[in-house]
């Protein structure tokens, strides 16, 4: 996998964004639905920094991680619960600031735009409309369950649907999973630390890694 260290869009193709965490402000909204799954279970809730150090894919790794083992109870059942706390906030979910613009940027200068999400499509592509940004991109791929399980296959269908091997791709996201994915894929990557994971987990990556999205849109588009 090749690195953004700076230089110009035109060196791109295609973006293909992640959604949670990176496009979205909702590491608020996973905070409250886990502590509400550790409440349940007399467990010890977390801290928004210290969910930040701790989650991470496979999910049922990161379960393991906070206390819940997920060989005694069904992944089905932690993911029913998990999303009952969850997508009751989802309608107060905002945009990060300067997504917008960034993506209304992008747009312009004719680089085609992705969506490839571990949430699942039938909630992704409604969330996406209710912002108001769903027209910004050529595909939106989700997963087919709320498991939020490897994006990697999901992303070798949406390069296969098109054409995009053999091109410029550039995979934006906030974990070190989106740094997986884009190696599998044979993309660059930039992480940025707004969401689900902290800054020193995404620097171990290798990645470049952005605080903001002025600092990611100078980036871009210097």
């Amino acid at each position: 996998m090749t690195h953004v260290d700076g230089g110009a869009m035109q060196r791109y193709d295609n973006i293909i964004w992640d959604f949670n965490g990176t496009l979205i402000d909702d590491t608020w909204l996973a905070v409250g639905a886990v502590n509400r799954l550790l409440r349940h279970r007399d467990l010890g809730e977390l801290t928004t920094t210290r969910y930040r150090e701790l989650f991470g894919f496979p999910i049922s790794d990161y379960y393991v991680r906070i206390g819940i083992d997920p060989t005694v109870e069904s992944e089905a059942k932690l993911a029913e619960e998990f999303h009952d706390g969850y997508l009751a906030g989802l309608p107060d979910v905002v945009l990060h600031p300067g997504v917008e613009a960034l993506l209304g940027q992008v747009a312009r200068i004719g680089c085609q735009q992705f969506v490839l999400s571990a949430m699942a499509e039938d909630l992704l592509v409604p969330a996406l409309e209710r912002l108001g940004i769903a027209g910004r991109f050529t595909a939106i791929y989700g997963l087919g369950t709320r498991f939020a399980h490897s994006k990697i296959e999901r992303g070798q269908e949406l390069v296969k649907a098109h054409g995009l091997a053999g091109q410029r791709n550039l995979m934006v996201g906030d974990t070190d999973h989106d740094a997986e994915v884009a190696e599998a894929l044979g993309f660059d990557a930039v992480l940025v630390s707004l969401g689900h994971q902290s800054t020193s987990r995404l620097r171990e990556t290798g990645a470049l890694v952005c605080e903001s999205f002025a600092e990611l849109g100078a980036i871009l588009m210097e």
